[in-house]
């Protein structure tokens, strides 16, 4: 994957949704077998044990004890198990979304890995397991923690094995390839003015129907977004650079009242104090 590839998974990441529905461990039958043409939900499986076979985009896979496959919402699929020696496997229905998109519509990536630390790896879904009925008032957080801990791992193995062809970004429609292109597009030039009217313009859209667009998409409107991403590259160069918080606030196309404000908000530090803060560390 390139750097742009990269960094713009990493935006959609910063504005990810997650959410589980089911989590089991499994022996399965003989007859498990099926087709789903459109599936609302992302699956992760995690075979044990046993053989059968998983296609994913019309691509056929034989999976293996310790391997880790993950099955995109929306995307056709079908599996079934060996008769003689079915699969015993982990497995998770859940959700990942910016705005109203999955983001593993947007992001082709490998469907499999093998998995480095298995007892690791049972021991997670095991915590899926327990908290799922739990009645505690923090587990919706412990079970999201929990369940970016195993994505996490399955996109940074992905990585460290990607193949050519693997990984790219998905075309999946005219409007969100225009999306991608904004999104682009700021990144690139945090340093710059930009406004509503502007980049609606770039992409011919009237400005209302920019705004909803970017919303639904993005889960945040433009301007938080673009407020945010300046906020992450001026925490950056705090942390990194000798830049004044004024040349920081240039730099991130903002005038130090405006920036010192915002960065307030956002840390309830001042610039100063949050580069003080860093430095104590």
């Amino acid at each position: 994957m390139d750097q742009d590839q990269l960094h713009m998974m990493r935006s959609y990441l910063a504005n990810a949704q997650l959410q589980l529905y089911a989590v089991h461990h499994v022996k399965l039958g003989p007859d498990w077998d099926y087709h789903l043409k459109d599936p609302e939900v992302n699956r992760l499986y995690y075979f044990m044990e046993g053989a059968g076979k998983v296609r994913i985009r019309s691509r056929e896979y034989s999976p293996r004890p310790g391997q880790l496959f993950l099955l995109p919402a929306h995307v056709e699929q079908a599996f079934f198990t060996d008769k003689e020696n079915t699969f015993r496997k982990y497995f998770c229905h859940f959700t990942l979304t910016i705005g109203e998109i999955h983001f593993f519509q947007l992001f082709h990536i490998p469907c499999f890995i093998e998995v480095p630390d298995r007892e690791w790896l049972e021991a997670r879904f095991l915590k899926l397991i327990e908290l799922s009925q739990s009645q505690s008032l923090t587990s919706p957080l412990q079970i999201k923690s929990v369940l970016y801990e195993i994505l996490t791992q399955f996109l940074d193995q992905a990585l460290l094995h990607e193949n050519e062809g693997d990984w790219g970004i998905e075309a999946v429609t005219p409007a969100m390839t225009k999306i991608n292109t904004i999104v682009s597009y700021i990144e690139a030039n945090l340093a710059e003015k930009m406004n509503i009217n502007e980049l609606a313009g770039r992409l011919h859209f009237h400005p209302n129907y920019f705004i909803q667009l970017f919303k639904s998409t993005m889960g945040v409107s433009p301007i938080a977004y673009i407020t945010r991403k300046r906020m992450e590259k001026a925490q950056l160069l705090l942390a990194t650079s000798d830049l004044t918080v004024t040349e920081i606030a240039d730099a991130v196309g903002m005038g130090l009242y405006h920036f010192s404000s915002t960065f307030r908000k956002l840390m309830s530090l001042s610039p100063s104090e949050y580069r003080r803060y860093l430095k104590s560390k």
